[in-house]
């Protein structure tokens, strides 16, 4: 698997903070009409909400901290941080405020009024920068966001940053033609499913099958839990 992890052990505290805070939820007792569904439609045991780690200064501090040191680390010509909306907005306002640099967000979608454009904040044009987010699947919201950035402003994506990123191949057709210097992330699903399996929160037959839905959530096929078994 190609991973996005910058830092292994950062990418197990990182995921520890994503049990500790509730951002990471699995319940297999659920029945399946009743399981998590993600955004892309699927539906399954696990759903992981990166905005509940703002409930915790040290976790919300660590984590940007650690985008801090990649940024320094691997894009030092940064010229502009971009959040995305909503949940890369408050992550990209911390970081650029700790780098003393501009700060811009995309929408989702456009404004019906005003200016009625995509990105925010007014930048300067032609400069450098680095995108971040909470949570990276299929890749199609940050792909977005960098066509709006250079069609609007001319602004070259330089990295791509968020907190967790699952890797799928999807993302990676869409991203390897690009002039990008790096897709990074803090954590990814093995460092979850590792920590949960250590730390008591997972057992080992459910992490397995997480592992394997998680490399190709769209085809896998659950297997009766114990529970339907009795059914």
């Amino acid at each position: 698997m190609r991973s996005t992890v910058w830092n292994d052990e950062i990418g197990d505290h990182t995921a520890r903070l994503l049990f500790e805070t509730g951002s990471y939820l699995v319940d297999f007792e659920k029945s399946r009409e009743d399981w998590f569904l993600w955004k892309s439609g699927i539906r399954a045991p696990c759903y992981c909400n990166c905005r509940y780690l703002n409930r915790s200064y040290l976790a919300y501090e660590a984590c940007t901290a650690y985008i801090e040191t990649i940024i320094r680390l691997k894009f030092p010509e940064t010229q502009i941080i971009v959040g995305l909306a909503s949940a890369g907005v408050s992550w990209a306002a911390r970081i650029a405020t700790r780098l003393t640099l501009p700060m811009s967000f995309v929408r989702g979608a456009a404004k019906s009024y005003g200016v009625g454009k995509l990105v925010e904040g007014n930048p300067e044009r032609s400069t450098k920068g680095v995108i971040i987010d909470d949570l990276c699947g299929s890749g199609d919201t940050i792909l977005s966001a960098i066509e709006a950035l250079e069609w609007e402003y001319k602004i070259k994506t330089l990295g791509i940053i968020t907190i967790t990123n699952w890797c799928f191949e999807s993302m990676w057709t869409k991203f390897d033609p690009l002039d990008i210097a790096g897709v990074y992330s803090l954590t990814s699903y093995p460092n979850i499913l590792k920590v949960g399996v250590a730390d008591g929160r997972l057992t080992k037959e459910h992490a397995d099958m997480l592992a394997e839905f998680y490399r190709a959530p769209k085809i896998y096929q659950w297997p009766l839990l114990r529970k339907e078994e009795l059914k």
